[in-house]
Formats: structure tokens, C-alpha cells, sequence
């Protein structure tokens, strides 16, 4: 049991960070797509960059912002899929764990980004979503005592 519990916490710290990565390298990718303005740097904190950046997030069209959420969604998904491979498939509780990390995430995200209205109905619902997919996509089955699990075998 304290195995297990030990290979959640892992696999889902593990997943968490697998996760960040990808969406953040998504994020970056659509800045090829919808490029930033000279002089605004995404990781860059000081107040004159933060305006100048919040200021091109009002100015985005709608297909940055579907952009956005691919990019949180599949990085959400990355990471529940890494969770669930890290921490021996047993339980869908890694998954769930990453899934929860990213919507908190993505509330927080919400409240210092601006947005436009509908976002946030897309937008949160997707983390959990893809994560469960993932979760119980990659969830082993148990077998029955003493049966071996079934393989896909082809017909033709």
C-alpha cells in the first residue's frame, strides 16, 4: 500500500511537470501562428511587459484563443498519460491528481490573462475530461485470479 501511494505521488509530480512542459512548448509553437509583439517576452515579469501583454491578449482573434486551449488540453492530457505510465497504471488517481493541478492552473490563469467570455466554459472543462480519458485509457484492468489479460488480435 505505501508503494502505491508513493508511485501516485510520483507519477503524478512527474506528470504534472511532463504536462507544463508540453503545453508550454504548444503555447510557444502558436506564437509562430499569432507572433508576439516586438519586445514582449511571455516569461518576462516586470510590470511595462505585462501590460504590453495583456494588452496583445485583448487583440487576439478567436483562433489564438482555441490555440490556447489545445495547448492546455493536450498538455493536461501529456501529463495524466505521463502519471499514469510513471505510476504503474494501477489507479486512475495520478491522473485525477494532474487534472485538478491544471484546472487550478487554468483558474488562476483565467483571473490575470484577459479572455474573452466563453473561454473559461471551454476551457475548464477540458482538463478533466482528458485527463479521466487519459486515466482510464491507460488504467490496467484487473484480471481475474490467475488469467492472463486479453490481447488484441486482428481477424484478418
Amino acid at each position: 500500500m505505501t508503494k502505491q501511494i508513493l508511485m501516485t505521488g510520483i507519477g503524478a509530480a512527474v506528470g504534472i511537470v511532463a504536462g507544463m512542459v508540453v503545453m508550454m512548448m504548444l503555447h510557444m509553437a502558436s506564437t509562430l501562428v499569432y507572433p508576439l509583439p516586438d519586445g514582449v517576452d511571455f516569461m518576462a515579469q516586470d510590470a511595462e511587459n505585462q501590460t504590453r501583454l495583456k494588452e496583445w491578449f485583448r487583440s487576439l482573434p478567436t483562433g489564438a484563443f482555441l490555440l490556447a486551449i489545445a495547448s492546455h488540453g493536450l498538455g493536461c492530457m501529456a501529463g495524466a498519460c505521463v502519471a499514469m505510465l510513471a505510476s504503474q497504471r494501477r489507479s486512475i488517481v495520478p491522473a485525477i491528481i494532474v487534472g485538478v493541478f491544471f484546472t487550478v492552473g487554468g483558474i488562476m490563469n483565467l483571473s490575470s490573462i484577459p479572455h474573452p467570455a466563453w473561454f473559461p466554459l471551454v476551457d475548464l472543462p477540458i482538463y478533466a475530461i482528458l485527463a479521466l480519458l487519459a486515466g482510464f485509457r491507460l488504467r490496467k484492468q484487473k484480471q481475474p485470479h490467475g488469467e492472463l489479460p486479453a490481447l488484441a488480435v486482428s481477424g484478418d
